[in-house]
């Protein structure tokens, strides 16, 4: 079984091939927010890399968000177009709980923050329990103040929110928090894949290629400027 990953929530993207729970290759393009003129090259070029074509892929894993609005179409239409063509299953994966993937060993609650500007940040709350990662909190976007009202335990923070928003946290928080390394302040293309791998397994009938194909949509959390624009019209 090898599962594509395309991540496109930030403007550090990333893509990932994945095997029986082994990463094959990862390849990371830090470019802006939009990803259109280097997703699919980069997609050829990995699997090229891997001695691989397209037809050899299983399924793809892609992440829906939250993020940049613009990055998650061109993510998630990349990987719709891969499916369709190919018949084969595809799962979509909140890019918080690829961000939250990043600490597989930390010992408390994990608070990924990606942030959304406008002075918000989306967020979420995960803890990892014998090995596996448990949601506590659906994804939401908040202020800076509605996240510090959700934080009641010892939380390490993930995510170019959390280093934005880090002196308002310590200042607000205390003690009773700490911060991941920088270098896992971006969700991993790889995390995606390997979060959904027994359902990839489990799919014999591929049940994925039509329900997720044709409802897949981006977790956007918000509206868009454009569909703001066109409400004050």
């Amino acid at each position: 079984m090898k599962i594509l990953a395309i991540e496109t929530s930030t403007y550090a993207g990333s893509i990932a091939v994945v095997g029986d729970d082994t990463i094959l290759g990862e390849y990371y393009f830090n470019i802006g927010p939009v990803h259109t003129e280097k997703l699919i090259p980069s997609i050829d070029w990995l699997l090229s890399e891997l001695g691989m074509v397209k037809s050899d892929l299983s399924g793809v894993a892609v992440s829906l968000g939250p993020g940049s609005f613009t990055s998650l179409r061109v993510g998630i239409s990349t990987a719709k177009g891969i499916c369709y063509s190919l018949g084969i299953p595809l799962i979509g994966v909140s890019s918080l709980k690829a961000l939250a993937m990043n600490l597989p060993f930390a010992p408390y609650n994990i608070c990924p923050v990606i942030d959304a500007r406008k002075g918000e940040v989306f967020t979420s709350l995960f803890r990892f329990t014998n090995g596996e990662l448990e949601r506590i909190l659906e994804d939401i976007v908040v202020s800076p103040e509605g996240l510090v009202e959700i934080i009641k335990d010892n939380t390490i923070f993930v995510g170019d929110g959390a280093l934005l928003y880090k002196d308002y946290l310590e200042d607000n928080l205390g003690s009773g928090i700490m911060f991941s390394p920088i270098n896992t302040n971006f969700p991993r293309a790889s995390n995606l894949a390997l979060s959904e791998i027994g359902k990839f397994k489990e799919d014999r009938d591929n049940k994925y290629i039509y329900n997720e194909i044709m409802n897949l949509a981006p977790h956007y959390l918000r509206k868009s400027e454009a569909e703001i624009s066109k409400e004050e019209r």
